[in-house]
C-alpha cells in the first residue's frame, strides 16, 4: 500500500494530526506483544575440578568483544633422560621438574586447541547478539521525475514540470511490533547456550586430562615394577648359574630361570611401549607438538582414599543442578520458545514511513514560478497469504524437539550416573582391599626367599613363586589405585562438582 500526499496549501496542523493518528493506530496493533528483558550474560563455567593453592590457578576464559587475545600456555621444562644399565631401558625419572596434575589441567585449559576453538562459539554468538541489537539504517533516494525525453518543455508546448527531489525512509515495524527485542532475546539465549556448551567442553577435557594423567602414572609404576622384576630374576639367574657350575643344582633349573627372564624382559618392553603411548596421549591433550623424549609427570598413587561415593539419587540431584550439558539443554528450550515469539513478530507487516523534498521547475514550462514541495508516504506490506506460517511451525517443532532432547538427556544422565557410581564404589572397595602393607609383606617374603635360595635353603620353585606373588600383589595394588583415582575424577565430572577434599592429592 502506498499513498502520497503533497503540500498544496493545507495547514501544517493537518499534517501533524494525520501522522499522529497513523502512529496511534499502528501502535494499537502491537499492544500486548511480550517484551523480553535481555538478561546479563553469566560467567563462562569453569572446570569442576579445583586446583591446589600452591599451583598456578586456572585462567578463566570468557567472551569479550573488545579483547580476543588468547592466553599463552606455560612452557614445560624438558628434563634429560639418563641412560639405562645392564641392557635395560632407562628409568622414568627426569633431571628437571616433572609435570603435576594441576599443571597438566591448567596447560590443557590454556593450550588445548579444542578448548580455544570452543571459545570461538561464544564469540560468534556474542557477535550475533550485537548484530540483532543494531537498529536498521535509513534509506535515502535521490532522483528526478517528469523530465523531457524528446523535446524541451515551453509555455506553448507545456510538459512536466520536472521535479528533482530526495526521499528519506526509515522502517519502524521493528519498534512497533517488537521484532528487534525478540531477535535480541533469541540471540542472548543462544549466547548462554554456547557458554553452557563451552563449560561442558571444559568439563570433558579436564576429566580426560586427569584420567590420562593417571594412565601415565599407572604405566610408569608398572614399568618400574617390570624393571624390578627383570633385575630380580637376573639375580636369581646369576645365583642359579653359580650353583649349577658348582654342581649343586641341575641345569634344568637354570633353563627354567632363563625362560622366566626372557618373559620378564618381554613384559618390560611391553610396559615401556604402554608408557610411551600414555605420555603421547597426555602430550596431545596439552597441545604440544614438539619433541621431548624426557617428558615426565610427577605424582603418586598412594595418597589417602578420602573421596567416597554417594547414592545414585544423591548423585543424580547434584548432576542435574551442576552439569553444564544439562543446563545447555534447558537453555535450548528457552531459546526455542523465544524463537517462536520472534517468528510470530516477523509475521507483522513491514512499515516504512518516507519523507521527501521536491523542487518543481516550472518557470520555463508554464510560466509559474518555481516552488519547493515536500511529500510524506508510508509503505506497508499486506500479510495476506505469507504470514510467516512455515517458520512459525518450524520454530514450534524445534521447541518440541528440544523438550524431547531434554527428556532424553535426563534418561542418559541417569544411565551414566548409575554406571559411574557403581564404578567408583567398586574402585573404592578394590583400592582398600590391597593395601600398601600387603605389598610390603610380599616384598619382604620375596627378599627373604631369594636370600635363602642363595644360601641353599630354598628351592627354585619357591623363589619363582615368591617373585610371582610379589609381582601380582604389587600390580594389583597399582591397578586398583589408578582405577580409584580415575573413577574419582570421572565421578566428579559426572556430578559436576569437586569431591576430592584432600589438599595433598596427587
Amino acid at each position: 500500500m502506498d499513498w502520497t500526499w503533497k503540500n498544496t496549501g493545507f495547514a501544517t496542523i493537518w499534517r501533524t494530526v494525520l501522522l499522529c493518528l497513523f502512529l496511534a493506530v499502528t501502535g494499537c496493533m502491537y499492544r500486548g506483544y511480550p517484551q523480553y528483558v535481555i538478561e546479563e550474560r553469566q560467567q563462562v563455567p569453569v572446570a569442576p575440578l579445583s586446583v591446589s593453592r600452591s599451583q598456578p590457578e586456572i585462567v578463566p576464559v570468557r567472551f569479550d568483544a573488545n579483547q580476543n587475545k588468547e592466553p599463552v600456555p606455560p612452557s614445560v621444562p624438558k628434563p634429560a633422560s639418563p641412560s639405562g644399565k645392564e641392557g635395560l631401558p632407562a628409568p622414568v625419572t627426569g633431571s628437571g621438574p616433572a609435570l603435576t596434575l594441576d599443571q597438566a589441567i591448567n596447560t590443557t585449559l590454556l593450550a588445548d586447541p579444542k578448548i580455544r576453538a570452543g571459545l570461538e562459539n561464544i564469540n560468534q554468538a556474542g557477535a550475533d547478539l550485537l548484530t540483532s541489537s543494531l537498529r536498521p539504517n535509513p534509506d535515502l533516494t535521490v532522483g528526478a521525475t517528469l523530465l523531457p525525453l524528446n523535446r524541451q518543455f515551453t509555455i506553448n508546448q507545456q510538459g512536466g514540470p520536472p521535479q528533482p527531489g530526495a526521499d528519506l525512509s526509515y522502517p519502524i515495524d521493528w519498534y512497533l511490533f517488537g521484532k528487534r527485542f525478540a531477535a535480541m532475546a533469541s540471540s542472548a539465549a543462544q549466547v548462554r547456550v554456547t557458554e553452557a556448551d563451552y563449560g561442558d567442553l571444559v568439563r570433558q577435557r579436564v576429566t580426560q586430562a586427569a584420567t590420562t594423567f593417571y594412565d601415565v602414572l599407572q604405566t610408569k609404576a608398572l614399568f618400574d615394577l617390570a624393571r624390578q622384576d627383570v633385575e630380580s630374576l637376573r639375580r636369581v639367574e646369576a645365583a642359579t648359574r653359580k650353583a649349577v657350575d658348582a654342581g649343586g643344582r641341575p641345569v634344568v633349573e637354570l633353563n627354567r630361570v632363563r625362560l622366566d627372564v626372557l618373559k620378564s624382559e618381554q613384559d618390560l618392553r611391553d610396559a615401556e611401549t604402554a608408557l610411551v603411548e600414555a605420555k603421547a596421549n597426555l602430550r596431545g591433550l596439552l597441545g604440544r607438538r614438539d619433541a621431548d623424549p624426557a617428558f615426565d609427570v610427577s605424582g603418586s598413587l598412594e595418597a589417602a582414599l578420602t573421596a567416597q561415593p554417594v547414592t545414585v539419587e544423591e548423585a543424580l540431584v547434584l548432576a542435574e543442578q551442576n552439569r553444564p550439558d544439562i543446563r545447555s539443554l534447558r537453555l535450548q528450550i528457552d531459546k526455542a520458545a523465544r524463537d517462536v515469539h520472534s517468528e510470530r513478530a516477523k509475521a507483522y507487516p513491514s512499515i516504512t514511513p518516507k519523507v521527501g523534498y521536491l523542487r518543481q521547475i516550472q518557470q520555463k514550462t508554464n510560466g509559474f514560478p518555481d516552488t519547493n514541495l515536500y511529500e510524506f508516504s508510508v509503505d506497508v506490506t499486506l500479510p495476506v497469504s505469507d504470514r510467516n506460517q512455515g517458520n512459525i511451525a518450524k520454530a514450534r517443532s524445534v521447541y518440541a524437539q528440544n523438550a524431547f532432547n531434554m527428556e532424553a538427556g535426563l534418561v542418559d544422565l541417569r544411565t551414566e550416573i548409575v554406571g559411574v557410581v557403581q564404578e567408583f564404589r567398586t574402585a573404592y572397595q578394590n583400592a582398600g582391599s590391597v593395601a600398601e602393607e600387603q605389598v610390603r609383606l610380599a616384598r619382604e617374603v620375596r627378599d627373604a626367599v631369594e636370600k635363602s635360595f642363595k644360601e641353599g635353603g630354598r628351592s627354585l620353585l619357591e623363589v619363582l613363586d615368591a617373585e610371582k606373588n610379589y609381582r601380582d600383589t604389587y600390580r594389583t595394588y597399582i591397578t586398583n589405585r589408578a582405577n580409584y583415582w580415575r573413577a574419582a575424577y570421572k565421578y566428579s565430572s559426572a556430578i559436576g562438582q569437586q569431591i576430592i577434599t584432600n589438599d595433598k592429592h596427587p
